[in-house]
């Protein structure tokens, strides 16, 4: 077992033990985590889904109080956003009564999410209505209600006391769902009644990490069912084709369970859903939970039908399972939804849960060996030519959920860089892993560390952990100066590119063949030139990216400008290629006639290099680790 550092903290369950935490930097933080251990009574949520034409989702809770001020506060803080991104925006037609009378009810002028008002005397109880309003467009926020399906996030539907553990508040829920529809979650049914399922009484922190996904069409597929923890995919669709599955594409999924238990060991869940809604008009998703995860995908997901760009999704919500909720790096729990969580560690809970997403992606089979490949290749592509690399250093990045939780697109994105702890990350963690086999001589792998440090405790624990007892947990199966070799990394800001590929025994070299990445990205018709004229245009002709500093930026183009012709002849994607084949031998730039708003102009782009496309290719004399890393164990 892992000798953890004594910053190592077992939250221990409910009513085992009193609730302890130690002191936190910060003053806010520091008075969030003193909070009542537990809520008296049991709160009544209700929540009426069945208005999928109009999107309302219509709440009523019953709260048991006593008389004296009561704060209520909505959730702001959700777990796996690392953002304040509680849509308090979308709630409406708020109104509390206490025995049948109205209570004036105040928001708190410097806290938007938090509700005081004054419980009479003869008020053992509030009942409490008010309605979501599920956005109708994707400019509102993320469409999850269609005519056809739900996904139902409790902390989008909530109100709850202020100041106590959301652990010691027992919730008891009931959703209605339109008649006919079946749904999926790691809450258990107590009952059903119509169209209305009443689940169990749980703590409100198990209650909002238990989202529904429910739906007109609506089919399990057993993943490991026979196992004594099962796991399920559960899907959702807009149609009964889209849950026609391949049987290739459940053996995938199949192997993706089996290559996690390789990784990480024993399971930390007594069962889990993979909540899966398959639909072109569905907003996509992929949100962790600790027996669950909210996933969407195009419609012929199931039937493996292309874009493969996003098969690493499920793999990693499903990494997450161990990686960010049993294990979770300490600045970012807090006891309840309205204290702020610290984003610090992400390199550690988004990063290496995408590096195993990768890893698990290709070695279940969702991804190809040469889809892997492509997309290493392009990873490297964008990192290795970063412009924004100077300024911002990785360990930056993980703050950009907090600096940006309304998501909104950027327009210089390589330049400014965004989440890069992700993708980056990914790259960092090849190359903890490649330094571990050459250290060790191929004794230990990054596959050995995450296993020894995922394991120990009981199921429905949190563990928590920091920096220190990271690099413990790597020092202790492979000596090595690690948080050195990883600050490095983390805090770079020469702009010098990750490392993890060559260390593997791989480079990144350029020819004029698109590699499998952006052929599927091109599959909508956009055209991807982001590494010969540094930017990419959709199929309208409007570019959708245009790279710090290269020729197409030096030609004065930015995003969302649209191009109407290439050299004297109507836009198209095919002319736009041939130009810059042409271009080699050319001597005159390439000649775009633009419109920016309403305004045109010509542009000439001066580039003679041709047609780019990142792609890897083996280091002579060096080992091949990266084939290895990413073979099937199972």
């Amino acid at each position: 077992m892992v000798k953890h550092g004594r910053n190592w903290l077992l939250a221990m369950a409910l009513g085992m033990t009193p609730w302890l935490v130690q002191a936190q930097q910060g003053d806010a933080r520091q008075a969030a985590m003193q909070v009542q251990a537990s809520y008296p009574g049991v709160i009544e949520l209700e929540v009426d889904a069945s208005d999928v034409t109009r999107r309302i989702q219509r709440v009523r809770e019953r709260i048991p109080v006593t008389p004296g001020p009561l704060t209520l506060w909505y959730p702001q803080w959700i777990p796996g956003n690392h953002a304040p991104t509680g849509p308090i925006n979308q709630m409406a037609g708020l109104v509390i009564r206490g025995n049948g009378q109205t209570l004036q009810w105040t928001r708190d002028s410097g806290d938007m999410y938090a509700f005081t008002l004054q419980v009479p005397e003869g008020v053992s109880t509030l009942d409490i209505e008010f309605q979501y309003l599920s956005p109708t467009a994707s400019d509102q926020g993320r469409v999850a209600m269609t005519p056809n399906l739900l996904d139902l996030q409790w902390h989008r539907v909530v109100l709850y006391p202020a100041d106590v553990d959301a652990r010691g508040i027992q919730v008891k829920p009931s959703l209605r769902l339109p008649d006919g529809w079946q749904s999926g979650s790691a809450l258990d049914v107590a009952r059903r009644e119509g169209g209305t399922e009443h689940y169990a009484a749980v703590p409100l922190m198990t209650l909002i990490d238990s989202p529904v996904f429910a739906g007109r069409h609506f089919k399990r597929f057993a993943l490991d069912e026979a196992a004594r923890q099962p796991v399920w995919l559960d899907v959702v669709a807009e149609n009964p084709q889209a849950l026609q599955a391949d049987a290739k594409v459940l053996d995938a999924h199949r192997a993706l369970v089996r290559e996690a238990d390789a990784v990480f060991g024993s399971r930390p869940y007594t069962r889990y859903n993979f909540l899966l809604a398959v639909s072109d008009v569905f907003s996509g998703i992929g949100l962790e939970h600790a027996q669950s995860s909210e996933n969407g995908m195009h419609d012929g997901y199931l039937r493996g039908e292309r874009p493969f760009l996003d098969n690493d999704l499920l793999p990693h919500e499903y990494a997450h399972a161990w990686i960010g909720k049993a294990w979770r790096p300490r600045p970012t729990w807090v006891p309840h939804y309205n204290a702020p969580m610290h984003n610090d560690e992400l390199w550690m809970y988004e990063g290496q849960t995408q590096y195993w997403a990768v890893v698990l992606a290709a070695r279940s089979g969702l991804w190809k060996p040469d889809y892997a490949m492509a997309m290493l290749a392009q990873l490297q592509a964008n990192y290795a030519s970063q412009p924004g690399r100077q300024w911002r250093d990785l360990h930056d990045t993980v703050h950009q959920g907090i600096l940006d939780f309304n998501d909104k697109p950027q327009a210089w994105a390589d330049w400014q860089r965004a989440f890069d702890f992700y993708n980056e990350s990914t790259l960092l963690w090849l190359s903890v892993d490649a330094r571990l086999r050459a250290l060790s001589k191929g004794k230990v792998t990054l596959d050995d560390f995450t296993k020894r440090f995922h394991q120990g405790g009981k199921q429905g624990e949190i563990r928590l952990y920091d920096r220190a007892d990271v690099m413990q947990g790597l020092e202790a199966v492979q000596p090595g100066d690690w948080d050195a070799f990883i600050g490095k990394r983390l805090d770079a800001r020469d702009g010098s590119a990750p490392d993890g590929l060559k260390a593997a025994g791989w480079e990144l070299h350029f020819n004029d063949q698109p590699n499998l990445v952006i052929v599927d990205g091109e599959a909508d018709g956009a055209t991807d030139l982001q590494y010969s004229l540094g930017m990419k245009v959709g199929s309208d002709g409007v570019l959708q990216a245009v790279g710090w500093d290269s020729p197409a930026f030096k030609a004065g183009l930015a995003k969302d400008v649209t191009v109407l012709a290439v050299n004297g002849l109507a836009y198209s994607g095919a002319r736009l290629k041939q130009a810059v084949i042409d271009g080699k031998q050319n001597v005159t730039p390439i000649e775009l006639i633009v419109r920016q708003a309403d305004n045109f102009r010509t542009v000439r782009i001066d580039y003679r290099e041709g047609l780019r496309y990142p792609h890897l290719r083996r280091i002579e004399g060096t080992p091949d680790l990266l084939t290895k890393i990413l073979a099937a164990r199972r």
